[in-house]
């Protein structure tokens, strides 16, 4: 399985910062729109909950005084380059693996903010993150598998954390999914159930 995962890491690594980035810089776009045009809907507003307009519009969208959307770009874009540079047989110093583990891990906590900012303060969901979300939770949990892997002197910590990362290469992702799924339904629950 180590075997299989090496040589799936780098598609795993491009494809899904992939997505992401292409969900970032869509949203950027539509962000763009919404500046020129405030008052016309968005492609992306679908009904009450998947609304992107009023989830772009709420200052949590623009944290640190711009789009929330220009940090995932500048993040998905380095993971991009680094997946791309190992599927042309680039070998990742333990310096960038560092820098693609923590770029992943800053996407899967700004992920989880933004999901819980969404679902509890803004009360709105936009489509892109639907994308970049899921993406941001794989992207975390494959770069800490690699990163784990080719650690030449582990402490203890880290070998416990190899040994349940090699045990268990999906089971967390797909955990992670159903638990956001049933916090998304519960939260909208009257909407949809009604």
């Amino acid at each position: 399985m180590k075997n299989w995962f090496k040589k799936q890491y780098p598609w795993l690594l491009t494809g899904l910062s992939g997505v992401a980035l292409t969900a970032s810089f869509w949203q950027a776009v539509e962000r763009i729109n919404l500046l020129k045009n405030p008052g016309v809907p968005l492609s992306c507003d679908i009904n009450p909950i998947v609304d992107c307009g009023g989830v772009m519009g709420h200052k949590l969208a623009a944290l640190f005084g711009f789009p929330n959307t220009f940090i995932g770009m500048v993040m998905f874009s380095m993971l991009l380059m680094a997946g791309i540079a190992l599927l042309l047989g680039v070998t990742l110093t333990q310096k960038f693996k560092n820098v693609v583990v923590g770029l992943s891990t800053v996407a899967l906590l700004f992920s989880f903010w933004f999901f819980w900012a969404s679902l509890y303060e803004i009360g709105k969901i936009c489509i892109f993150c639907l994308f970049i979300w899921p993406a941001s939770i794989a992207l975390f949990w494959f770069s800490a598998q690699y990163w784990l892997d080719g650690l030449e002197k582990p402490n203890n910590w880290q070998k416990k954390l190899h040994k349940f990362t090699s045990k268990y290469r999906f089971e967390p992702i797909v955990t992670v999914y159903l638990i956001m799924f049933m916090l998304f339904l519960f939260r909208f629950r009257d909407y949809y159930f009604n």
